[in-house]
């Protein structure tokens, strides 16, 4: 397995380090309290010790302070870093977790940037669909107290494994150890690195060495469909030989079913024709919407059942306990407005190098954008072969060309071609044709 390398010269770019101050820092009530005060007071000075102690490998998490909290109807006691030093977990693991995304299965989510509850239940019912068949049966399963159970030396194992930079993985080092046994629930870090285990010692090992098709995991849940009981009684086999061998136990829970009986899993109840929601999510929110007077915490409520419900068949559930009607997004006919009034492209960025010489339609653009680069670029919304990109430039004459065509009744969009042309003592310019 090829290790990564260079990884701390990442981390200690000034747009994440900016980003994870910006991040932790986020919320009228963190500001406001005393060290977020400080912290906005004396922003630059923080960033430049934090770098620095990142940049050579001497930072350590070293103060915490517990506080227990109720998370699925489950007791749970967390630990509470400083912001200080959550900045600094945060803009290493925001970096270490891009690096491991590309490594992890499809069908793993939780904590995974663009891989949520909603993103692996959509790949469950369109797996049912398309062969309902192979996927009669069902194996679900949990691990018992996953975090507080983690061996902190396999975690180690698997980060070697995969990193080669001594400096990242000392620091890594220190956020698994952080406690005494398991690893932290609190810390920033623990989310990624328990996948990375996970994805090490179980998920891989089902479905490279065991050809498991059907398989799918959200943190420590898991579920297997397959055609017969016999397959899945096997593969249970399997699971558990791959969470003991890391010193873990599988729930007695664990159980192997029709998948006619429905599925809970990722606060759904996954039938082969039908999504509904998880019983105790409607029982708590009709429990809370009754019991509530504040207008403004009802509206709450409402919307957060709601971000539930549209992933169901929960048309009737939804109008019984609200009294309101489910409406589609795009029959509110309401768009994002930023404060600053600039607009905001859809797309990945791209060089402008990339582009020369291959048709494009460009759709519309805004100036006055600030980068790295420098303040007033150009930011141009293109599409190329279908696919939305956006590049910046600061370029006057294409500034110049795109102001005119704003002007002009019908001038958006319109395709074209970039093309370079030397003026000078050699150097380059781009140019619509």
């Amino acid at each position: 397995m090829r290790r990564e390398g260079y990884i701390i010269e990442e981390i200690i770019e000034p747009s994440n380090m900016e980003d994870s101050f910006d991040q932790v820092l986020r919320g009228t009530k963190r500001k406001r309290s005393r060290q977020g005060r400080y912290l906005l007071a004396h922003k630059e000075e923080v960033l430049d010790e934090l770098t620095a102690s990142i940049a050579s490998g001497s930072f350590r998490v070293k103060d915490y302070h517990e506080r227990d909290i109720v998370e699925g109807g489950k007791l749970r006691r967390i630990q509470v870093l400083s912001m200080r030093d959550r900045i600094a977990v945060h803009a290493i693991m925001t970096i270490v977790d891009k690096r491991l995304r590309k490594r992890f299965i499809r069908t793993t989510s939780a904590s995974i940037k663009k891989r949520g509850s909603h993103d692996l239940m959509a790949y469950i019912r369109r797996d049912m669909k398309e062969d309902p068949e192979g996927t009669r049966f069902c194996y679900k399963f949990d691990i018992k107290k996953f975090y507080e159970s983690v061996k902190q030396d396999f975690v180690m194992y698997c980060v070697n494994r995969i990193f080669k930079d001594r400096k990242l993985i000392a620091m890594l080092d220190n956020f698994v150890r952080l406690m005494p046994e398991g690893i932290s629930i609190g810390l920033r870090s623990s989310q990624g690195l328990g996948n990375l285990l996970l994805s090490v010692y179980l998920d891989h090992y089902l479905k490279d060495r065991y050809g498991v098709r059907y398989y799918y995991r959200y943190c420590d849940d898991g579920v297997v469909l397959g055609e017969t009981k016999a397959e899945l009684w096997k593969i249970r086999d399997v699971v558990h030989g791959c969470i003991e061998s890391i010193g873990l136990q599988v729930k007695e829970n664990e159980r192997i079913f029709p998948v006619t009986e429905g599925i809970d899993f990722l606060g759904y109840v996954i039938y082969p024709d039908r999504v509904l929601l998880r019983k105790r999510i409607k029982k708590n929110f009709a429990r809370k919407i009754h019991e509530v007077k504040s207008r403004r915490r009802r509206r709450e409520l409402v919307a957060s059942f709601y971000g539930m419900a549209k992933h169901a068949d929960c048309n009737m559930l939804f109008k019984k306990l609200t009294g309101k009607e489910m409406k589609s997004f795009k029959d509110l006919n309401v768009s994002y407005k930023p404060e600053d009034g600039k607009k905001r492209f859809p797309g990945t960025v791209v060089s402008i190098r990339e582009l020369v010489n291959l048709p494009i339609i460009v759709k519309d653009f805004e100036t006055g954008i600030k980068t790295e680069q420098g303040e007033d670029r150009c930011i141009v919304s293109i599409e190329q072969n279908g696919e939305s990109k956006k590049f910046f430039t600061n370029s006057e004459e294409m500034k110049n060309i795109l102001a005119q065509v704003r002007e002009m009744p019908d001038g958006f969009p319109f395709e074209t071609t970039i093309k370079t042309e030397t003026f000078g003592k050699g150097r380059t310019k781009y140019v619509f044709t």
